[in-house]
């Protein structure tokens, strides 16, 4: 029993199926680790934001104790100045934090990369099926074998 040939549809249909499930399986593998160092670049990033606002904050306060030592300045170094530089040096020491950790965060969404082998496979895959269902003749067409050596001597009159 001859096997009847399938409507090109169905073909079409069947590879791309094949091909999103393969495409999808190479973007997951090719896109994890991508993912993870984003995940960690973010968190670094979320600590550099916590450290900045602390940061801020300390310096709302040393602003607050500054102005009140100018307003009640009694002598130049008496124990509202020792406290007023214990906040000055936490905010420095709080933005140094931040820095590194806003460096550290940048190094790693500068890892974070587009999935290439997954774009060029993708694209080699459907050139190769379109060329395949340009290339096919038609279900209806009829083709004719080559002529032999025998029929174009034949067809000739070649002596």
């Amino acid at each position: 029993m001859p096997i009847e040939p399938r409507h090109p549809l169905v073909e079409i249909k069947d590879a791309v199926s094949e091909f999103v499930s393969t495409e999808a399986e190479l973007a997951k593998a090719e896109l994890k680790p991508t993912a993870k160092a984003a995940g960690v670049g973010a968190g670094f990033f979320a600590g550099a934001a916590l450290f900045a606002f602390h940061a801020i904050w300390m310096l709302v306060i040393l602003v607050a104790l500054a102005i009140g030592l100018l307003l009640h300045a009694v002598t130049p170094l008496g124990p509202w100045a020792s406290f007023t530089l214990g906040f000055l040096a936490s905010v420095l020491f709080s933005l140094l934090v931040a820095g590194v950790l806003f460096t550290l965060g940048r190094g790693k969404f500068a890892q974070v990369k587009k999935p290439e082998a997954t774009l060029a496979e993708a694209k080699a895959t459907l050139d190769a099926v379109v060329d395949a269902i340009a290339s096919r003749p038609s279900p209806g067409a009829v083709i004719k074998p080559a002529p032999s050596d025998d029929d174009l001597e034949r067809a000739f009159g070649r002596p």
